[in-house]
């Protein structure tokens, strides 16, 4: 092959590789999770309502005025932070930005330092299960020392279960609605053991019923 031929062919393929592999860099990516994984690591999860927004208070950020009606979880410098009643998000699509909430309405958030991003669990509150208000003010809690393990495809279902947690495949809408992932006790020959496993709620049937 002519040289001339072959650094052509080399370039072509080598742009098409940064191309691909490029993107991602500038893209932001935000791997599913489970409501209660989302509680497990939030800095903060709060009830909150929203009433005002700026484009103008913080540099390249959209800031919410809210008033916090509940505070279920929050580190020592996340309740410095909700003291002032301010959520901000960038506005930057690559930094995770974008969180779009409405004037009016209440939301639970479970969030992390130091802004609000759309890797975050927020929901309207008016829009969540059963299960998601009763886990996330407290139920999930109960729930600590047990780990939702995403499950992507179904070949992941063959292996082995965890004993300290529960495998959750990303696209099962009613395990995500109706249920937590808690320790079971169990009397064995051997003693008593805990294991960790789905504990799902009647509107979970329901749901399995009406896709």
């Amino acid at each position: 092959m002519d040289s001339r031929k072959h650094f052509g062919l080399l370039t072509l393929v080598l742009a098409a590789v940064l191309a691909f592999y490029g993107r991602p860099v500038d893209a932001c990516m935000c791997m599913p999770e489970h409501p209660q994984t989302h509680f497990a690591r939030a800095d903060y999860v709060v009830q909150l309502r929203v009433f005002r927004k700026s484009e103008t208070i913080e540099p390249n950020r959209t800031t919410y005025k809210v008033s916090i009606k509940r505070t279920y979880k929050a580190t020592p410098e996340a309740r410095r932070m909700l003291r002032d009643g301010r959520l901000s998000t960038p506005r930057n699509d690559a930094m995770c930005g974008g969180v779009r909430l409405e004037l009016g309405k209440v939301y639970i958030i479970a969030g992390r330092l130091p802004t609000l991003n759309i890797c975050a669990y927020y929901k309207e509150y008016t829009k969540m299960s059963i299960t998601e208000r009763h886990g996330f003010g407290g139920g999930y809690a109960k729930g600590a020392n047990c780990t939702v393990h995403p499950c992507f495809g179904q070949q992941c279902f063959r292996f082995p279960t965890y004993a300290d947690g529960c495998k959750w495949s990303t696209q099962a809408k009613c395990e995500t609605d109706y249920s937590a992932c808690m320790p079971h006790r169990r009397q064995t020959p051997n003693g008593v053991i805990s294991r960790c496993g789905w504990r799902r709620t009647q509107l979970y049937r329901k749901c399995l019923s009406n896709p």
